[in-house]
């Protein structure tokens, strides 16, 4: 619906705002696979292929989607793009960490009181995420852990709960931060 908006309204599409400039974006969704988040093999899903990643290079920029130059995103990214273009930068960058710049959506998930799609600051805290935003543990339970990148991550015990949801201090913490999936 916002593609189309943005296309009625001369933003998207032939001829943008009378520029003689044409840029088109289709949405195609993935085969559903985690390791569809990873360029490539998005790339070779929308494709009708199997979702594998291939090495690099040739990046995608240059050889990408049937073999021509392609800059691949996210729904998620598009939206912080459409953003920064909006607000600038610096408005960006306020939010998150001096490494880890801006925010991130995440889908929060599990055994928690209150499930959904999140969008937080980077530099929260694990802590806040599952208590201040999901409400706690079910039913009053104690918590236990907390996964943080899907199948690849460990799961992060009690003792880290304070830990901040970035790049660095969940790779320091033996973490990562894969797709936005939390259980």
């Amino acid at each position: 619906m916002a593609i189309a908006q943005a296309e009625s309204d001369g933003l998207l599409g032939t001829n943008i705002l009378g520029s003689g400039m044409d840029f088109h974006i289709h949405i195609k969704e993935g085969a559903r696979a985690f390791v569809c988040g990873e360029e490539t093999a998005l790339i070779a899903s929308v494709e009708g292929r199997r979702g594998t990643p291939r090495p690099r290079p040739p990046f995608p920029a240059v050889s990408g989607l049937w073999a021509k130059p392609t800059v691949i995103n996210n729904v998620e990214t598009l939206a912080c793009a459409a953003m920064i273009l909006q607000n600038g930068a610096a408005w960006f960058a306020q939010y998150g960490t001096e490494s880890s710049k801006g925010t991130k959506t995440f889908a929060l998930v599990g055994k928690v009181e209150r499930t959904g799609l999140v969008e937080v600051p980077l530099g929260a805290t694990l802590r806040q995420m599952i208590f201040d935003i999901g409400g706690g543990v079910l039913d009053g339970r104690p918590f236990k852990a907390v996964q943080t990148g899907g199948p690849r991550a460990d799961a992060s015990p009690a003792n880290l709960l304070d830990t901040a949801i970035d790049y660095d201090s969940l790779r320091a913490a033996g973490s990562i931060m894969a797709r936005a999936g939390w259980s």
